[in-house]
């Protein structure tokens, strides 16, 4: 019986390996597409098998070959089973997944995310079915020899005890133990970071900078302690860590310093606060608003609405302009050149006036008109007023600007000329005059 059923699966095997290819599986040149590596080591071990069964046969040694054939059998149907369901669960899920992402994709943009997240789904939870499928195939394949319930409950049973490996005894359900500590506290770290800054923190006299700054200090110290719970549930003393630290020192003095440097850098910045979210400061040719402080480096947002990443150590080793910085006062100046032949205390009196009637400009700094010199070109006064904020000087310098001229128009006292104006022709060719009234009616459009 056992040398019938050797020959039967040696005929099938060699009807297995001269199967025609499926059309939908040839490729285009029609070439057999090779199979793959595990299925011609299976392939290799089975033959060898059958070889050594059959020969054992008919030699006389019918225990062993007969041994063989039944184990080989056992095996392969066992084998056999297994890949069939794990088939049958992959092109289950995929059927899922696919009637998923058809469902889905008839939203918009909003359910990305959820879609997203029902995929990741959809393929974890095929592998860990499949792995369950492999995981009961194994324990079938062992049954035979002897490997039967009782005694995978008397390896378990060791695994709970613990695998010695040098002085650190690894338990896998210490291991399980610190996962679950890890994700739970991650859980209750990131609740607690939007309890503090969608509750707490507002109701205090902090600023939204400080605010920011306390949560993600709070998120740092948190994460920290959650590793460390992690790694003492699974048997893991922090002193035993300090190889990893040598390590890590090797590493940051090499490859990782500059990262390290970072993020040192953005933790001074969240403790000393030298700048804060939204403070306007100007760094280099970097000059912006301070939108966010990651770990690693700052957003700033420039004044075309473009946002750029500058590294927190740049922040302490070099120079830093804050412009807002424990709210100081805006300073609106510009200059105004009058001819020579102007009143002084008129025009002084006329510009002063326009400056106390902004309600921008503060009484306090007082406001001032000052004339700064006297040349061939004219009388030159500097004015000068202070606002509440550094935001406010272009706005209000502008409003300044046209309010003074109009002013001097009504007033008679019109701004000195410039002494040489260039303007182009229709024809495109420039011309240079030099005016001898004040105007310049015959230079050109």
């Amino acid at each position: 019986m056992s040398l019938v059923i050797g020959v039967v699966m040696v005929a099938v095997l060699r009807g297995l390996q001269h199967a025609p290819t499926p059309t939908d599986e040839k490729p285009v040149s029609g070439a057999r597409r090779p199979p793959p590596f595990w299925a011609t080591v299976l392939v290799v071990l089975v033959w060898t098998a059958l070889i050594i069964a059959v020969v054992s046969l008919l030699i006389g040694y019918v225990a062993l070959g007969s041994f063989i054939i039944r184990q080989l059998m056992w095996s392969l149907l066992v084998l056999a089973v297994a890949y069939l369901l794990s088939a049958l669960i992959d092109d289950g899920f995929v059927a899922l997944l696919h009637a998923v992402q058809r469902h889905d994709g008839q939203g918009d943009l909003a359910h990305s995310t959820a879609m997203r997240v029902r995929s990741q789904a959809t393929v974890l939870l095929s592998a860990l079915c499949r792995l369950a499928v492999y995981a009961l195939a194994l324990i079938m394949l062992m049954a035979p020899f002897g490997e039967g319930p009782e005694e995978w409950a008397r390896r378990a049973e060791y695994l709970y005890r613990g695998i010695a490996i040098g002085e650190m005894q690894i338990r896998p359900t210490s291991v399980l133990l610190s996962v679950v500590v890890l994700v739970l506290g991650v859980i209750v770290v990131r609740l607690l970071k939007g309890w503090l800054s969608d509750r707490f923190l507002p109701t205090t006299s902090l600023d939204p900078g400080m605010r920011l700054s306390t949560t993600t200090l709070f998120g740092y110290v948190g994460y920290v302690i959650v590793v460390a719970l992690a790694m003492t549930a699974a048997g893991m003393g922090l002193e035993r860590v300090a190889w990893v630290a040598s390590a890590l020192s090797v590493g940051i003095g090499f490859g990782l310093q500059a990262v390290v440097q970072n993020f040192v850098s953005g933790l001074i910045l969240l403790a000393e606060r030298p700048v804060k979210v939204g403070d306007w400061v100007s760094l280099g040719d970097v000059e912006g608003d301070i939108r966010r402080i990651n770990v690693r480096a700052t957003e700033i947002q420039m004044g075309d609405r473009s946002t750029v990443i500058v590294p927190n150590s740049e922040f302490i080793t070099k120079v830093v302009r804050n412009v807002t910085r424990a709210s100081p006062l805006g300073r609106v100046q510009f200059v105004v050149v009058l001819p020579t032949s102007t009143d002084p205390e008129q025009a002084l009196n006329v510009m002063l006036a326009i400056l106390k009637e902004n309600h921008d400009i503060l009484d306090v700094p007082e406001p001032s008109v000052l004339m700064d010199g006297i040349s061939a070109g004219g009388l030159a006064f500097r004015v000068t007023g202070y606002v509440s904020s550094p935001r406010l000087v272009g706005a209000v310098r502008s409003d300044l600007l046209f309010a003074v001229l109009k002013a001097l128009k009504a007033a008679g006292m019109p701004l000195v000329t410039p002494s040489s104006i260039i303007v182009t022709s229709a024809a495109g060719s420039v011309k240079q005059g030099i005016p001898t009234d004040g105007s310049a009616t015959d230079r050109g459009a």
